[in-house]
């Protein structure tokens, strides 16, 4: 077992571990039985992360592995055993450590700062400091957990929403959160899209009938001009509006990805009409990228050669 004093790894007997109160880190059953596979032909390359008071070993990180050991019926578990000071302690360094392996979800995340903040007195100044955050990242994450109803919080957890949307969704009132969060979620709308609806919600001008269809259909309730709001962006050349189109559509396909790695067909439902008006959409975009971006301009067919070059991170044709 080696030790340089911080810490110490070796195999721990899994029936000493336990897990710790106020944060989850997220395994899926995906990730799980990714690691499981890669285990019985490599072995653990990814070791669990504990903290060790008088022999009682709490997990701070590398729930996959975790899980992936139990459910192999392993009686010992490959772990990185670190000093800490107690259950404070620990919280926060799962917090600190979370962008390096397996990162909780943002609902844990905002567990463990109200409970940092409730139970053990922590200045909310002092997490930010020691999180290297912002003090209003910690208030919009422990809005989280004090002003999200449970419904949307599992939403969160799921995928169906991401956290910064659902930051905008916690000033709702609770009786109108679940069904924004689901309408808000299918339509696939932005952060800033929701944040415009949720403080149109909240105007104090804005009648009943338009509050509803706020709820129920926003993509209905969004205003024709709100993609022409962004006067604060200067180069507003056809380039620059390309480029950052680009970049929105590869953001939303990464997380349109992370959804499908996620997705249970038993569990799940989607309409089929959505999928095949995407997967329609995208032919006709990638048809007319090769027209337009391809040498020689509209014209010209670009080589598939090169087109896939492109696709593959080939950078600029020649």
């Amino acid at each position: 077992m080696k030790n340089d004093g911080n810490y110490r790894m070796g195999l721990v007997p899994a029936g000493q571990i336990k897990r710790m109160p106020g944060i989850k880190t997220h395994a899926s059953e995906k990730m799980v039985k990714k690691a499981r596979e890669f285990a019985s032909r490599r072995g653990y390359h990814m070791p669990v992360i504990l903290s060790d008071d008088d022999g009682l070993m709490t997990l701070l990180a590398g729930a996959a592995t975790f899980k992936a050991c139990l459910e192999e019926k392993r009686t010992k578990v490959p772990a990185v055993i670190v000093r800490t000071e107690g259950d404070a302690d620990n919280l926060m360094f799962a917090l600190q450590s979370s962008g390096l392996s397996e990162s909780p979800d943002a609902i844990s995340v905002s567990a463990a700062i109200v409970r940092l903040i409730d139970i053990y007195g922590i200045s909310r100044k002092h997490i930010a400091e020691s999180l290297n955050r912002s003090p209003a990242w910690v208030n919009r994450m422990e809005g989280l957990s004090r002003r999200l109803n449970e419904t949307v919080q599992t939403l969160v957890v799921e995928g169906h929403i991401s956290s910064r949307s659902a930051q905008e969704i916690a000033r709702l009132p609770d009786d109108a959160q679940t069904i924004f969060a689901i309408a808000a979620g299918n339509e696939f709308l932005s952060k800033d899209s929701v944040a415009y609806l949720v403080n149109r919600y909240l105007n104090e001008d804005t009648g009943d009938e338009e509050r509803s269809r706020i709820i129920h259909t926003p993509r209905l309730a969004l205003p024709n001009e709100l993609k022409a709001r962004r006067v604060r962006i200067k180069d507003r050349s056809d380039s620059a509006r390309l480029s950052r189109s680009m970049a929105r559509l590869i953001d939303e396909a990464v997380f349109l990805s992370g959804l499908l790695d996620r997705y249970d067909a038993d569990e799940a439902i989607i309409r089929i009409s959505d999928a095949t008006a995407l997967a329609e959409i995208l032919t006709a975009l990638i048809l007319k990228m090769q027209a337009v971006l391809s040498p020689g301009g509209k014209d010209a067919q670009m080589k598939p050669s090169n087109w896939n070059a492109m696709n593959s991170g080939g950078g600029a044709v020649d």
